[in-house]
């Protein structure tokens, strides 16, 4: 009888425990450009769970009890920054993952760019955000993160109200998540990216031991995969890299930085604020006068104001999706975003 209870207590014991042998690390993710680039190194060993779903705006986006369970459940935290998703701030900091967080904007090695100056005149004025190396990166921060998602960048219009506010008084306060002026779209650049697949790796290994190996073997083919995939896309966008073309609004600065692409200028900084008579006059002229071949729009908004810009004109047109909304997660998902947004430029381009 003795014997037959320590074997029940025994497959008890093995039932109970063997979940929590068996349990992945969870990440939870802000939008989807950062869910892509985890999954790169996660794979089927880490469980994803994105807080931002891919048709929501990081800027008025919500937290919902579901949401704010995802933060105090997960591992770690990813998300790009203060900067495009503020709602993040508060949670992180009440659910003690701040400082374990990995905000895509703070790390090292980030290249950052600047708004264009005349949206945001004071951001040269903060000369010491270049003195201080992540502040470099954070630059894309102020870049209106939000805009990725484009639903964001409805809400980029208080951002723009806020902008230097916070250079002065989130650059004394918190160090690390003051990014004003900075152009927070980061995932556009392929260098940043490789940037945050290092940090998410190194974050695996020490949440994950056991699987370190795995992580480290994805974060080599993702470093080959996007070097493969980056000069395969330099080469197409080579051939189209002369012809002007006018964005719906400022937010794509490091994909054209980085292929060197002839950005003409944008309709309007804040996607939900429609351009006045006045503004259609100046992008009509200026269509004309660069010789424009192509206005861009955007899948999350109407294109009713590209259809008047471009009412008479034999100009073409086209929706770029900087957030990829329609990208199959998985494994190879960024390099698919690349590939998509790539091949938009090219077939309005072309």
């Amino acid at each position: 009888m003795v014997l037959k209870m320590n074997k029940v207590f025994l497959a008890l014991g093995v039932s109970v425990l063997s979940p929590l042998a068996l349990a992945k690390p969870v990440i939870a993710t802000s939008i989807k450009p950062v869910s892509m680039v985890v999954a790169a190194i996660a794979g089927d060993k880490a469980d994803i769970q994105q807080i931002v779903s891919s048709t929501a705006s990081p800027h008025d986006f919500a937290m919902r009890p579901s949401d704010l369970k995802k933060i105090t459940d997960a591992d770690t935290v990813v998300w790009v920054g203060e900067s495009l998703e503020r709602f993040l701030e508060k949670p992180l900091e009440n659910a003690g993952k701040e400082a374990s967080s990995i905000e895509w904007l703070a790390l090292e090695g980030m290249k950052l760019h600047n708004f264009a100056e005349e949206h945001h005149d004071d951001h040269e004025k903060h000369d010491d955000h270049e003195k201080h190396d992540d502040h470099e990166k954070h630059d894309d921060h102020e870049k209106h993160g939000d805009h990725e998602k484009h639903d964001d960048h409805e809400k980029h219009d208080d951002h723009e109200k806020h902008d230097d506010h916070e250079h002065h008084d989130e650059h004394e306060g918190h160090e690390g998540h003051d990014h004003s002026g900075i152009d927070p779209h980061v995932w556009l650049s392929p260098d940043n990216a490789l940037v945050l697949a290092k940090a998410v790796t190194a974050r695996l290994v020490s949440l994950d031991s056991a699987n370190a190996e795995y992580y480290k073997g994805n974060l080599v083919s993702f470093e080959k995969g996007l070097s493969a995939k980056d000069a395969e896309i330099r080469n197409a966008l080579n051939k189209v890299n002369k012809v002007p073309y006018i964005v719906f609004h400022d937010g794509y600065s490091y994909f054209e930085q980085h292929y060197g692409l002839q950005n003409a200028g944008e309709i309007t900084v804040s996607p939900e604020r429609k351009p006045g008579a006045k503004k259609v006059a100046e992008i009509r002229h200026e269509i004309e006068e660069n010789k424009v071949q192509c206005v861009f729009s955007e899948p999350q908004f109407s294109p009713a104001i590209v259809k008047t810009l471009l009412e008479g004109s034999d100009v073409k047109t086209a929706p770029l999706d900087p957030l990829g909304s329609q990208v199959k997660m998985g494994t190879n998902a960024y390099f698919s975003f690349l590939d998509s947004l790539s091949g938009q430029f090219l077939n309005c381009l072309g």
